[in-house]
């Protein structure tokens, strides 16, 4: 009985008893003979052995994570100490390095702010503005300066963003009207591919289309100093009611073996006149085309074809080289392209043949 006794109370106490033999322990407990050995003391010498047992475990397992710490603090130490020199050169060369880089970012800086602020200006002050009249049309225009300018159908004016600086200067190609604001301190300059003039305040008419003959320069006002781009040296004053016609290409300068009918028809290279005006008309027949009016003054046939082009945005062809020869004076305002004609024809004889916007002269 002693035997099965403890061997109940061992498996009490490593709580592997069963109920049933949890109620044979009880019950053998109860005898007299069992009484020498009590439960309850056996049971604080258990937990006191289990729990000594835990903590010695728990001890153990810290002391060894504690002395990996402390190795490793160690370690870490000893290659502090090795490398402490070491850091301290390569937090020198970093100040070093980041000074240097903070020199080259300023310096980059400054060279890279100089040539935008340098191309931010040269962009403005070599920026041009452009205004072209629509074929057919008129366009008018009020340059910064208080300057009125009229462009004739298919003109093109140019000026620069430094308009005004110290000069005023403007190109052209077509015609134009200008009616120049003074300013004695900025000359005002036109320039084309021929002629250059240079004024103060004036009213003038300019014509210098690409495909014609001849540039022509009418004074209704004031004065003006032309320059032939081809004899620089040579100054033009204009005075008023004057009028230079300056030929654009010298097709008969330098020929030889010339007929006298070539000499007949020769233009000078320069020539001067005075501009006609009507006493009904407010203009000069040079400058009527502001009034939308087209008028020409003993103006050959291949000339007068150049205007009618422009007004009626048609091309004219001619299949005689005779007819641009001959020479009108006119003018018209409201006719179509056929009547003008027509009107033409009355006086002097040649041939036309209209096909959609080409016309064809013979």
């Amino acid at each position: 009985m002693i035997n099965n006794v403890w061997i109940l109370i061992a498996k009490k106490l490593s709580n592997e008893a069963s109920p049933e033999e949890l109620l044979e322990l009880e019950e053998l407990l109860q005898q007299s003979e069992a009484g020498k050995y009590p439960l309850s003391s056996l049971e604080e010498i258990w937990e006191n052995n289990q729990q000594t047992n835990t903590d010695e475990k728990l001890l153990n397992k810290w002391q060894s994570f504690d002395a990996k710490l402390d190795a490793i603090d160690k370690n870490e130490i000893d290659e502090a100490a090795q490398t402490t020199a070491l850091q301290a050169d390569d937090k020198k060369l970093k100040v070093i390095r980041f000074i240097k880089r903070c020199s080259w970012l300023v310096a980059a800086t400054v060279v890279l702010g100089t040539f935008w602020f340098t191309q931010q200006h040269t962009v403005v002050n070599n920026k041009t503005n452009e205004i072209t009249a629509p074929r057919g049309g008129i366009s008018k225009i009020q340059l910064p300066d208080g300057t009125r300018v009229w462009l004739n159908s298919g003109s093109k004016l140019v000026y620069g963003n430094d308009f005004g600086t110290d000069f005023r200067k403007v190109s052209l190609v077509g015609e134009a009207f200008f009616d120049v604001t003074k300013d004695p301190n900025h000359p005002f300059i036109v320039t084309t591919p021929t002629i250059s003039i240079k004024v103060l305040g004036t009213r003038f008419n300019l014509r210098s289309y690409k495909n014609d003959k001849t540039t022509e320069a009418a004074l209704i006002r004031g004065q003006i100093e032309l320059t032939v781009l081809k004899n620089p040296e040579k100054k033009i004053i204009l005075k008023p009611s004057e009028k230079l016609t300056v030929i654009n290409n010298e097709k008969t300068a330098g020929k030889t073996n010339m007929s006298l009918a070539d000499v007949a028809e020769e233009i000078p290279l320069i020539a001067l006149s005075r501009i006609h005006q009507a006493k009904q008309d407010s203009l000069p027949s040079e400058a009527l085309w502001l009034e939308n009016k087209l008028a020409f003054d003993a103006e050959d046939f291949e000339g007068v074809a150049k205007k009618l082009e422009r007004r009626y945005n048609v091309t004219i062809v001619f299949k005689n080289e005779g007819v641009k020869k001959l020479r009108f004076t006119g003018k018209f305002q409201n006719e179509p392209i056929n009547k003008a004609l027509q009107a033409l024809q009355t006086t002097t004889n040649f041939h036309y043949k209209i096909d959609n916007n080409q016309i064809v002269i013979y």
